[in-house]
């Protein structure tokens, strides 16, 4: 019994199925969110190998998670969001406002939570960098910080002359040309930024945590972020909802 899971981002939208009977993922499929429409027949043909009875998404694009509904209606696919009101979570979400956390940061956090079984920070490079906070089960909420290459993006385009650059990892600090400069501020200004919000995350929280990396970014910064405890995992948001779905067979048509 196949269903599919699917995590709708700002840049792109990755698809996965999963086996109830032998409790496995596979057959990712990624397709860039702006161009779901222009890929109709890749998704129609993932849907006829795998013939997912249903689906649940974690969905950041309320336009996207629209369209992919109406495409997968057409299959006799019902697509459910995960903050859908008849979906539970195993998490208390500590917020005045709990329907205004993503729910790609939901599905993170209930990933670490029922994955990981430890405090988690959990980092994802995504359009944004977002920095969740989980305690035993308790989402105690996060910070949202411009996403790397949005920034980068920015820099190009709200100046003159400086130019669109790709981030690598570096070992140095000051640099020789406009490009390494840039690259140089940006990655260990990212660095210094992490360090200095797990250190108050900590202090406020009173909790020492385990810090999950997660989304495009990771790998540039996994290795050069000192921490006792650390996991790079790129697939946490579709394994959260999968977490989801497993408490959700009834609910979820």
């Amino acid at each position: 019994m196949n269903y599919l899971i699917i995590d709708i981002g700002n840049t792109n939208t990755d698809f996965i199925i999963f086996n109830r009977k032998n409790n496995k993922h596979f057959g990712k499929l990624l397709i860039d969110t702006n161009k779901i429409t222009k890929n109709i027949s890749k998704i129609n043909n993932y849907i006829k190998k795998y013939k997912p009875i249903t689906a649940l998404t974690s969905s950041v694009v309320p336009k996207s998670f629209e369209v992919l509904k109406s495409i997968l209606n057409r299959k006799k696919i019902n697509l459910t969001e995960i903050k859908n009101k008849n979906v539970k979570i195993p998490l208390n979400v500590k917020l005045k406002n709990p329907n205004e956390v993503g729910s790609d940061r939901i599905a993170n956090s209930v990933a670490a939570f029922k994955l990981f079984k430890t405090n988690s920070i959990v980092i994802d490079f995504g359009t944004a960098t977002t920095f969740d906070v989980i305690v035993k089960n308790n989402y105690l909420g996060g910070m949202i910080t411009p996403g790397i290459n949005l920034s980068l993006n920015v820099l190009k385009y709200a100046t003159a002359k400086l130019p669109l650059i790709k981030l690598k990892k570096t070992s140095k600090y000051i640099g020789k040309n406009t490009v390494s400069a840039m690259n140089n501020g940006m990655f260990w200004g990212y660095i210094g930024l992490i360090k200095e919000l797990v250190r108050v995350i900590n202090k406020e929280t009173r909790n020492k945590f385990t810090i999950i990396f997660t989304g495009g970014l990771a790998h540039i910064f996994f290795k050069s972020v000192t921490h006792p405890k650390k996991i790079i995992d790129h697939d946490i948001t579709l394994k959260g909802i999968i977490e989801i779905l497993k408490l959700n067979y009834e609910n979820i048509k």
